[in-house]
């Protein structure tokens, strides 16, 4: 028979607790992130150190901040025993140079980065004391540990019915300085900058109120921002010679043409009718001339139709002329070389027009300009020596110098409705031009004045306008 396997001989408890020291230690440097090492470090000491309550919390110099507690996924800071117990580690971190902090033994505790204190409730600050009983356990102990500037950033909280030995608080003092070095290595071992700035200090506050102030007298100079747009400086028109249907375009936007190449189309059938219509007439008139004139040679009467039938001939002729003028017209032609600015080819295309409307813009491509509509509301008392800076909307990250020219005396409205000033002015780069149709956003410069002054001159006039003052 095979006999029953070897019993396993027992572990001492002694070597059992190192060895759970030595997992603790493991896993928190293996820790991703600080929310992970909280939730392991108050939920995990258990196994070395027992306990009812373990809550991990942060310490700024002023406020401390609950970020774990045992058996909860996330723990409310703004709840009555977060807020308790923040006011209880408060008043003992204030005073953690103190002698009373906790000997091992007879022996002080060696240096290292955690602390271990006992607290109970005589040590609890006096309007605190009377809810110790809700809050915590007969016993606790306070494990500090310092960040990188040598100071005590976070710690934890350990409460239980009865009293810490020195083995525990010798173990939890080695656990804790692993603990401070794996929160330094995940960021967390300094001053948390986003939680001061959620919760400032009173002297920060000061100071912070303070150089705010100062800084509204600071003299700037008064700006103004604005779309702007690339305008052709001198362009020629190029509008309808006469009411009729647009046919098509023949050009596409943006295309460079030369002199004499056909721009836009009309619809001729209209003309060409008219013109049919007169060359039958001047015919007609001409048949009628030439029986006339035959028959007047034996009959005098007729001499006095002949000077009639003349002139109508004229009139047909200058008819007839008018109607080949107005057929060559239907083709609208460049006069000169340049770039066709217009928004769309197909929104032209069937499109009634009436004459002398505009169609599009012929613009050499060299000769252009910066229009600038200032908005009525942000219009500044332009200083015209400093050149405006154009930031196109194609590359914002440069700039553009261009030196002013015009302002307009009156606001005018826009496209779309806006009263705004137009400022013209032209660009000081005469090598890199940017091409007509390109838009994006200018500065203009004012005066100089004080920063409070440009801060609430817009709210000043909304708040008037409001007002009706």
């Amino acid at each position: 028979m095979t006999g029953a396997p070897p019993r396993q001989p027992e572990m001492d408890p002694r070597m059992q607790r190192l060895l759970t020291l030595l997992t603790l230690h493991k896993n928190a440097r293996h820790k991703k992130t600080l929310a992970e090492l909280g939730f392991m470090m108050v939920n995990q000491t258990f196994n070395l150190v027992p306990y009812r309550h373990g809550v991990f919390w942060r310490w700024d110099g002023t406020t401390v901040t609950m970020e774990a507690a045992s058996g909860l996924v996330a723990l409310d800071e703004g709840g009555p025993y977060a807020q308790w117990l923040g006011k209880v580690i408060a008043h003992q971190l204030r005073d953690q140079d103190d002698a009373t902090w906790l000997k091992i033994g007879d022996q002080p505790q060696a240096e290292g980065d955690a602390r271990c204190r006992k607290i109970s409730v005589a040590d609890a600050p006096e309007k605190e004391r009377a809810d110790w009983q809700d809050w915590a356990s007969s016993h606790a102990l306070l494990v500090t540990m310092k960040g990188a500037n040598g100071k005590t950033t976070c710690g934890l909280w350990l409460d239980r019915d009865e009293a810490f030995h020195d083995a525990d608080t010798a173990f939890l003092e080695d656990l804790g300085d692993g603990f401070a070095h794996a929160v330094r290595q995940l960021g967390g071992g300094g001053k948390s900058w986003t939680k001061s700035l959620l919760r400032p200090t009173k002297s920060g506050t000061t100071i912070f109120l303070a150089l705010l102030l100062a800084a509204m007298f600071i003299p700037v100079r008064m700006t103004a921002t604005a779309p702007a747009e690339v305008v052709a400086r001198s362009p020629s028109v190029v509008t309808v010679p006469f009411d009729g249907i647009i046919e098509k375009a023949a050009v596409e936007p943006n295309q460079s043409v030369k002199k004499g190449d056909t721009l836009l189309i009309m619809d001729s059938t209209v003309l060409k009718n008219q013109l049919e219509l007169a060359q039958r007439e001047l015919d007609t008139a001409r048949v009628a001339l030439d029986k006339t004139e035959r028959e007047a040679l034996g009959d005098p009467k007729k001499r006095n139709e002949i000077n009639v039938l003349r002139a109508q001939i004229a009139a047909r002729e200058s008819e007839t002329n008018f109607a080949q003028d107005m057929l060559s017209r239907a083709a609208i032609k460049a006069e000169e070389d340049g770039v066709v600015v217009f928004p769309d080819a197909k929104a032209l295309t069937g499109r009634p027009a009436r004459t002398g409307e505009q169609v599009m813009l012929l613009a050499r491509p060299r000769d252009t300009e910066l229009l600038i509509r200032v908005p009525v509301d942000a219009m500044i008392d332009v200083n015209t020596d400093i050149p405006a800076n154009f930031f196109l909307n194609v590359s914002p990250l440069s700039s553009r110098a261009a030196q002013i020219e015009t302002i307009s005396y009156q606001p005018g409205p826009d496209s779309d409705g806006m009263l705004s000033y137009r400022i013209r002015a032209q660009f000081t780069d005469k090598e890199n031009m940017p091409r007509v149709g390109w838009t994006g956003t200018a500065k203009v410069y004012g005066e100089t004045s004080f920063m409070l002054f440009n801060v609430v001159r817009r709210p000043l006039i909304a708040l008037r306008r409001k007002l009706g003052v």
